[in-house]
């Protein structure tokens, strides 16, 4: 993956001012604005995917990119079903075993918390790079179906984790660099914010680049193009 590259393209568009800017105060809007954001990044992907060399693109369609992030919010809520039930789960016993403290119970509900917190914090972690590989499949395909070829999608991380391993090492970076703008009185966060979402969707797109999934000057093996489908349910 070309690090470097996935965090200096934004500055390369010749009208990458107006569209941080503007992407920046997309995020005021709450949740239309952040799902519009997040397929601003799919869309982001898949131009790279492509080998656009400008893969920012315009905000003029407005509703295309939240289509676009409204299927991938229920792309990674399916995918994260086993986390919130295990929260759930974990809240309710603790929220029991807490009101049994009174009756000296309360050295099992710490030692419940000891087993659950690690228990989350890995189960989460393994189903965000299962994550990506779904996402990465509706980025070549458009097609919200093909996320959720589970067995494709688990494969694809079994046989080949590094490329995801990456890409989760550049969303952590972006992710500090987004927080930056936490110096600037809290209100630089919305545009470096915005700016790490477009890092990530470079990223993105690179690996389903990687992964053959779409021809590219990025890939490192080639497989038969995906058929185009509109977005599906």
């Amino acid at each position: 993956m070309d690090i470097g590259k996935a965090f200096s393209y934004v500055f390369e568009d010749e009208q990458w001012i107006s569209k941080v800017l503007l992407g920046g105060v997309i995020l005021l809007i709450p949740i239309v604005g952040w799902i519009a954001v997040s397929g601003y990044m799919v869309k982001v992907a898949q131009n790279v995917a492509q080998g656009n060399p400008r893969p920012l693109p315009q905000w003029g369609e407005f509703g295309d990119h939240f289509m676009r992030g409204l299927y991938a919010f229920v792309i990674g809520l399916v995918y994260l079903i086993p986390v919130f039930v295990l929260e759930g789960l974990f809240f309710c016993v603790t929220g029991g075993l807490a009101a049994g403290a009174r009756r000296g119970e309360g050295a099992a509900a710490g030692l419940l918390g000891v087993c659950f917190v690690p228990l989350i914090f890995i189960l989460s972690l393994g189903l965000t790079f299962v994550l990506y590989a779904a996402l990465a499949r509706y980025v070549a395909t458009n097609t919200m179906s093909e996320a959720f070829k589970f067995k494709e999608v688990i494969a694809s991380v079994r046989t080949n984790f590094t490329p995801w391993l990456m890409l989760w090492l550049v969303s952590l970076l972006a992710g500090f660099v987004g927080g930056l703008g936490l110096i600037a009185c809290g209100i630089g966060v919305l545009f470096t914010g915005f700016y790490s979402v477009c890092v990530q969707g470079h990223a993105l797109g690179q690996t389903v680049a990687q992964q053959g999934m779409m021809g590219n000057p990025y890939a490192t093996q080639q497989m038969p193009p995906v058929n185009y489908e509109p977005p599906a349910m």
